[in-house]
């Protein structure tokens, strides 16, 4: 039986099945064989949920020969990275909240394995490392866990050990990287976090002041003054000063070795 959930959850942009590789690689490293092999590590992929609609909105668009279009690829960017962040926000205020939805269910799923992996305990401890809007989805999730509503609210008065378990009451670690929450709540009056699932739990944040979509979260709210806030400088020397940096945190030492001082920690403890 495994001992421990690492769960990753990628961010915005063109799908990349893989996006975890990097991590998985230097983490194998550094835990050792054995320290590994008692982890069930499961990713997230919510991006197939847009992919598909953005692709056919841009060959529309291309192809139409009514429009002129200039610099596709800048475009390309904005409208795979960026959709991705408002389609997900536009979902979630609509009617049917389809693809916010979707998007949690493919969370629950993940989880739903990493439980069996773990033999259906619902005590054994869950890691999180989440990136860019990676952050506002797993948020959004944990919001609604707490408050029992969309995804969740077909579990009310069912307290299965299972159902703790996608509700992430055993998460004691949640990691954040280039983390673009305040864009999306920025221009609210009140701005809350979600409540801690446990007494237990604990949120690192790390961002590169170069990262101009990275962003340290405590100042949001008296509710997020728990959160660890990190200062880095992530990338190489190509792209440590500037904002491509957002895209380096997953193979920086500066957040995997915190990272995986947390999860020897936690493998110490069972």
């Amino acid at each position: 039986m495994k001992e421990l959930a690492l769960v990753t959850i990628h961010g915005m942009g063109k799908h990349k099945p893989y996006y975890f590789a990097d991590l998985e690689d230097k983490l194998k490293r550094m835990l050792g064989r054995e320290n590994w092999d008692k982890i069930s590590f499961q990713n997230v992929q919510y991006a197939p949920i847009l992919q598909g609609p953005q692709n056919k909105l841009w060959n529309d668009i291309i192809r139409n020969k009514d429009n002129d279009i200039d610099a596709t690829k800048l475009r390309k960017f904005f409208l795979f990275g960026f959709g991705d962040a408002g389609s997900l926000e536009y979902s979630a205020h609509s009617k049917d909240k389809k693809e916010y939805l979707a998007v949690q269910a493919e969370i629950q799923s993940v989880l739903s394995k990493a439980y069996l992996e773990l033999g259906s305990n619902k005590k054994k401890p869950i890691i999180i490392i989440a990136q860019s809007l990676g952050c506002q989805v797993i948020s959004n999730y944990l919001w609604d866990a707490s408050k029992g509503i969309n995804i969740f609210e077909k579990m009310k008065g069912n307290n299965s050990d299972k159902n703790d378990f996608l509700k992430l009451k055993s998460l004691r670690k949640l990691v954040t990287t280039g983390c673009n929450i305040p864009l999306f709540i920025s221009g609210l009056k009140t701005r809350k976090c979600f409540k801690k699932p446990n007494t237990k739990f604990e949120w690192d944040n790390f961002y590169d002041p170069d990262d101009v979509l990275g962003w340290p979260l405590r100042q949001l709210d008296k509710t997020f003054e728990f959160i660890n806030d990190y200062d880095i400088n992530a990338g190489g020397l190509l792209t440590s000063w500037n904002p491509l940096s957002h895209g380096q945190y997953w193979s920086d030492n500066s957040v995997l070795r915190p990272l995986s001082q947390s999860i020897l920690f936690l493998l110490d403890q069972k």
